[in-house]
């Protein structure tokens, strides 16, 4: 006979106020503390409370995993008459995984969830939420005892994540005086005094213990127990909402294996090419936290998307040990092997549209420079293509950093994922120092993104256009890197155009001479990474024969790696890069102007 589980149980009252408020609560979309909290002005506020008993089954289930949910009984108002309604099923998260809440320096939530019917039987889910922000114990009462909370119709969950036709919003307080009541309800089944107090104490300090990891300044944060944590699996497809997905591993003929992603949802002619940028992978175009550029090139019709793990992606192991490889290898060996396959794949008469960021777009031009790939029906490139050029505080991390970093340190590669590893791993001394010079977030990846590439507050992206569930993946999205790469980048920013690692080519120069495909290079306003090169790259084209081939648009409140990932894209970017690719498709095109089709 199995001994019974140690349960606990108390009670909570919270008063507030609610408002009525339609809406269509979408996941990508939640209700920042500011948007509930200026509610409060509003003259037709209506009191509002609920009087919990909270029910912790099993404290030892709760005490390996505090994020274990306990249940809920009790009342809560009845908006229309002012009577109380009985709870018919409830559930406390006391600490879990940020979801709730748009502050990108949430560390913890506790959510509640009531289900209940009013007179007419009609169902209805009060969720709520309160957000614990990181390193900010100044605020330790308001954040524990400030409910936040939706209205909706239905009985459903917050983390099912469909629509939610929201009826009302609100905030709930916790009062002193029920503070201290609720501090002297707590009692527990245990067979004598010693244990029930040994019991409740050990709920406290569970309770205690994620306060602190919240709360302590950075150089004491346990950030190191989030090492193995994934919102979503790494390398996941289920961002792609259709069609047949299949990965297709790929030998360069210099030895090394790559991999190719198909997402094809039918045939298709012109087919469209991705190439991420250096330590970043596939991932980056198939995020399931909101719509994605594949997603997006399937609604506009553009079925068959390949998207190309090149050398520099995150996905591979092989970048956390020194190595001699350069951007002229990803041109010579990677791209080409790429776009062979897919006409393997698709009939050497396919019309592949290449869209690139950051160093695959620097690969992609210089493979199209110097030959090694032919006959393509169009290049979109991000933020940088034949001209880099960076701020005078990322060419001095350039000139000196590789060299200091693998020859003084010893250092293989240099990772986002540093600050989180366990114990006194190498390297979290960069991020100690990235944090004493920024604020503007308390996110570690996102430090030290900023270290790696660039120099802004932050460098990479502008927090403005990134889902807070993004800035949570920041570690499981940028891979790591070893130093080749920015030796090589450092030599074209000496020669302020696109060379290569020996000196031997200059691919600005070849390219001018080239009969180039029609070519859209894009770039951030904000871009704090290559600022200005893709307009720069612009301007020495406009003056060659490829001057009417060649169109350059920036796009305002973006940075370098959002163009991309950003929360927004659906709406502010990806529309226009379709709007390209549509002037260029054979299925878009005009009779009189579609080329014809050559076989390689």
């Amino acid at each position: 006979m199995s001994a019974q589980a140690t349960s606990l149980e108390f009670s909570e009252r919270m008063a507030g106020f609610f408002v009525a408020k339609k809406f269509t609560l979408l996941p990508s979309t939640p209700l920042a503390q500011s948007d509930f909290q200026q509610e409060s002005a509003r003259f037709d506020k209506l009191p509002f409370e609920f009087n919990l008993q909270i029910h912790v089954p099993d404290l030892a289930k709760f005490h390996a995993d505090n994020s274990t949910p306990s249940k809920v009984s009790g009342t809560v108002t009845d908006i229309r008459f002012g009577d109380e309604l009985p709870i018919l099923k409830g559930h406390f998260h006391l600490f879990t995984r940020p979801a709730a809440s748009p502050n990108m320096d949430t560390a913890k939530e506790m959510h509640y969830t009531l289900f209940f019917e009013d007179r007419e039987e009609k169902k209805w889910t009060l969720f709520g939420f309160k957000d614990v922000i990181k390193e900010n114990a100044t605020e330790i009462w308001e954040q524990t005892t400030t409910l936040y909370f939706y209205l909706w119709e239905g009985h459903s969950t917050y983390e099912n994540f469909g629509e939610k036709k929201v009826q009302g919003v609100g905030v709930l307080r916790i009062s002193l005086k029920d503070f201290i009541k609720q501090m002297g309800s707590f009692k527990t089944n245990a067979g004598t005094s010693l244990e029930d107090k040994e019991a409740i104490l050990k709920y406290f300090k569970s309770f205690l213990g994620n306060l602190w990891e919240v709360y302590a300044p950075f150089v004491f944060t346990t950030t190191s127990a989030r090492w193995n944590e994934h919102i979503y699996p790494p390398h996941t497809t289920q961002g792609v909402a259709a069609g047949e997905k299949t990965l297709h591993p790929l030998d360069t003929r210099d030895g090394l294996s790559i991999s190719i992603q198909r997402f094809n949802c039918g045939p298709q002619k012109d087919v469209v090419l991705l190439l991420h940028g250096l330590t970043t992978s596939t991932d980056m175009f198939i995020m399931p936290e909101h719509e994605n550029l594949v997603n997006h090139l399937h609604g506009a019709g553009y079925t068959d998307v390949w998207s190309l793990d090149w050398r520099g992606s995150g996905r591979f192991n092989y970048n956390l040990s020194p190595h001699g490889y350069t951007i002229d290898d990803i041109a010579k060996y990677d791209i080409p092997r790429a776009v062979e396959f897919i006409r393997e794949q698709c009939g050497s008469d396919v019309r592949i549209h290449v869209i690139a960021h950051c160093v695959g777009s620097l690969a992609f031009m210089a493979s199209y420079a110097a030959g090694y790939v032919t006959n393509i029906a169009s290049i979109i490139a991000n933020s940088v293509s034949l001209t880099p050029q960076v701020r005078w505080q990322s060419m001095l991390k350039m000139m000196v950093g590789p060299e200091i970093f693998e020859t003084v340190f010893g250092y293989a590669y240099v990772s986002p994922r540093i600050p989180y590893m366990p114990g006194r791993a190498f390297g979290k001394w960069l991020y100690w120092m990235e944090r004493s010079l920024r604020s503007e977030c308390r996110e570690p990846a996102c430090h030290m993104v900023s270290f790696m590439w660039g120099w802004g507050f932050p460098a990479v992206y502008n927090h403005r256009n990134i889902h807070p569930v993004t800035h949570r993946r920041l570690m499981d999205l940028f891979g790591g890197t070893s130093f080749h790469y920015h030796k090589h980048i450092r030599k074209m920013l000496l020669a302020r155009h696109l060379l290569s690692f020996d000196g031997q080519i200059n691919y600005l120069e070849k390219m001018k001479m080239q009969e180039m495909p029609p070519t859209l290079l894009i770039s951030g306003s904000d871009n704090h990474i290559f600022p200005g090169s893709n307009k720069k790259t612009y301007e020495e084209l406009r003056s060659t024969k490829n001057a009417d081939r060649i169109q350059y648009k920036e796009f305002a409140q973006y940075g370098h790696q959002d163009v991309f990932m950003g929360q927004y894209c659906h709406t502010e970017v990806f529309p226009q890069l379709v709007d390209f690719l549509n002037q260029h498709s054979l299925q878009q095109m005009p009779v009189a102007q579609k080329p014809k089709l050559r076989v390689a």
